[in-house]
């Protein structure tokens, strides 16, 4: 089994897309391989073709499915579990979503409140006044965040039923 080059560029885009996401580079080459393979692979291929250690794979396989951005299938006579890429926008943006930003968003209004609470305990310094400064720019933030999430949501779940723009 081999790679050819548009196969190896392909990968190497997700795993810069991965980089900017903050996920580890595993997670790009991975689902890149399968984006790129009509037919699913199994673990050990993955690891094969990437070069990748078998801690890295199983990792990133899990991580994957977790996200949504890819699923097991399993064929008749076939012990192995093989993996298939999720290629519809709407979904592999709705998993990242509600993998990792909504948590994130969750988090973030028990941290405003601990901030909010630390403030309270202060006396009326620069630094408290600073704080409730900050800290109404961080609510403003997260208040934004939490009305523009639902939206993206709703874009991109549309455009997947968009037709394609003609480029000539």
């Amino acid at each position: 089994m081999h790679l050819d080059q548009w196969e190896v560029a392909a990968i190497d885009l997700f795993l810069n897309a991965a980089n900017s996401f903050g996920l580890p580079k595993s997670y790009g080459q991975i689902y890149g391989l399968l984006f790129c393979r009509d037919l699913p692979l199994a673990m050990d291929e993955v690891m094969e073709l990437l070069n990748i250690s078998k801690g890295s794979a199983s990792q990133g396989l899990r991580a994957l499915r977790q996200l949504g951005a890819i699923s097991s299938v399993f064929a008749p006579g076939d012990r192995k579990e093989r993996f298939v890429a999720e290629i519809r926008l709407r979904k592999l943006v709705g998993g990242f979503l509600r993998e990792q930003a909504d948590p994130h968003l969750d988090k973030g209004v028990a941290r405003l409140k601990q901030i909010e609470t630390l403030l309270v305990d202060l006396d009326d310094s620069d630094s408290c006044k600073r704080g409730n400064r900050r800290h109404e720019i961080l609510s403003g933030w997260h208040r934004q965040m939490s009305r523009l999430l639902p939206w993206v949501k709703m874009i991109v779940g549309k455009s997947d039923r968009l037709p394609a723009k003609n480029k000539n």
